[in-house]
């Protein structure tokens, strides 16, 4: 049964800062300027749109052991963010996510608002893992790393518009 979680953070920027970058092509690229090929970028949706999609494999020595248990091999993982136009003070998204190795199912919508001088990033969503036995446990440990992931997004939107 698929585990269903809500995170929220503050980023320190207007909206309309905070849209530009996560559908700025520059952002992402500097996100991936170490492996460039981990990274596709599709703006065919128009104006003010993104959906950065990454691809990643992960060996069996990175996994925790709950995982490695019932995984052979290397994990290919991979999530794709997707960004609408601003409206107003709203920017409505996706993000989804999978996996070779393990029967990993994320589904998530996001949204960009404005609160203030601030934005907020909201995502809800559901993790599934169609293992027996295992599959609460594991869906509990990708829930986890969703919410440090969403957390790292936060620090990267915010260090990238320190810096410009």
């Amino acid at each position: 049964m698929a585990k269903s979680f809500d995170y929220s953070e503050q980023i320190a920027y207007p909206i309309d800062r905070v849209h530009g970058t996560v559908t700025d092509r520059a952002f992402w690229q500097h996100r991936f300027e170490e492996a460039p090929e981990k990274l596709t970028l599709d703006d065919s949706r128009g104006p003010g749109t993104l959906t950065a999609t990454m691809r990643d494999t992960i060996g069996a020595s990175s996994l925790p052991g709950l995982v490695r248990k019932v995984v052979s091999g290397e994990l290919k993982v991979e999530r794709a963010d997707e960004w609408g136009a601003l409206d107003g003070d709203r920017a409505d998204g996706r993000i989804s996510g999978s996996s070779t190795g393990i029967p990993v199912k994320i589904d998530c919508t996001s949204v960009l608002r404005a609160s203030g001088d601030v934005t907020v990033l909201d995502v809800s969503g559901t993790v599934q893992v169609k293992i027996p036995l295992v599959g609460g446990q594991i869906e509990s440990l990708v829930r986890k790393l969703i919410g440090d992931m969403i957390g790292q997004d936060r620090d990267a939107i915010e260090k990238w518009l320190g810096d410009s």
